[in-house]
């Protein structure tokens, strides 16, 4: 997985999944740095992920969480 890709997938993450407005802009703030912050974002992201996440976005996560952490 690359940065950009990394980018895309954290962007559809937080839209799909986070609710408050503050925290998605936070959120996308970080996605966007040049030192995307992975570990930071998910830990931000795992309140938000504790409902049903589907099984494309459980090996996302999973993807992320090899590659970036």
């Amino acid at each position: 997985m690359t940065i950009d890709e990394l980018r895309v997938h954290f962007v559809n993450l937080i839209n799909s999944y986070v609710v408050d407005s503050v925290v998605k802009a936070r959120l996308l703030a970080l996605v966007e740095r040049n030192d995307v912050p992975a570990k930071g974002i998910l830990a931000d992201l795992m309140p938000y992920l504790s409902g049903i996440v589907s099984d494309a976005d459980a090996r996302i996560i999973k993807d992320i969480a090899f590659n970036f952490c």
